[in-house]
């Protein structure tokens, strides 16, 4: 009699602990499921919007609407990021190459390459006083050569040797560095165009592929890596180096001209 007792306790808290811990389950996959529903429409929402930029834009759309060629660029490069991050089929280096020199010329922006030179600058960062004579000390201008820490292709505008980068993210002087598609030459390494009624620092365009001689670097406020540089002829690429960057900015060029 008191094992039947005792049964039909245990049988009664069983049916009570069913009654109140399966809603309770069922509740919290159902918000698991919901959760997932919406993270699933969200990649699908952003990728979509990434294609569009990418593949289907307007110009404005993959520029960018900013005044400044970098504040466009930062546009372009955060939906061709977001659309390799999101989709199963990732583009590679080569293509992005060409996106981000989509909208590098405006009219009237000079181009400049080892057989066309701009003058020779003092190094506005380094100047005090009397502005230096010494040739080894001037160059053609500062360009911003990216983030040299991130993962991302898009967010380094050079192909930097891993030799030639310092600790404290700066480059070592006189090393060379080559451009994966054309970046402004400026006068300083500050791009104030987005403010109201400056008129920037924008010497023209270093054209993609061509390379550089470094001969100071420094980090701004972003922790983006900046060099003055001297533009020099490319060393002969090997087969570790096979400058495809180069390649495929031989092919832009004759679309920005």
């Amino acid at each position: 009699m008191a094992d039947r007792d005792i049964w039909e306790k245990g049988e009664s808290l069983s049916k009570i602990f069913a009654a109140v811990l399966i809603p309770v389950v069922i509740g919290i996959a159902g918000l698991y499921a919901n959760q997932a529903l919406e993270k699933s429409k969200t990649r699908d929402e952003l990728l979509r919007q990434a294609i569009d930029v990418v593949f289907l834009s307007k110009s404005d759309q993959m520029a960018g609407a900013d005044k400044s060629f970098e504040s466009r660029r930062a546009h372009r490069s955060h939906w061709l990021e977001i659309y390799n991050s999101l989709s199963d089929v990732k583009l590679n280096d080569e293509f992005i190459a060409v996106m981000m020199e989509q909208d590098a010329r405006a009219d009237g922006t000079a181009l400049y390459w080892s057989g066309d030179l701009p003058g020779l600058i003092p190094n506005a960062e380094r100047t005090r006083g009397a502005e230096s004579t010494n040739e080894d000390e001037l160059g053609h201008g500062w360009v911003a050569v990216g983030h040299l820490d991130s993962k991302r292709y898009s967010d380094v505008n050079f192909k930097v040797p891993p030799h030639a980068m310092e600790r404290d993210g700066t480059i070592k002087p006189h090393e060379i560095i080559r451009a994966r598609w054309s970046v402004t030459l400026r006068s300083n390494s500050r791009n104030l165009e987005d403010r109201q009624g400056y008129t920037g620092t924008s010497l023209g365009l270093l054209w993609g592929g061509e390379c550089a001689k470094v001969i100071d670097s420094r980090l701004d406020g972003h922790l983006q890596t900046w060099a003055f540089i001297k533009i020099v002829e490319c060393p002969l690429t090997t087969k570790s180096d096979p400058g495809f960057e180069r390649r495929t900015m031989s092919g832009v060029r004759s679309l920005i001209r």
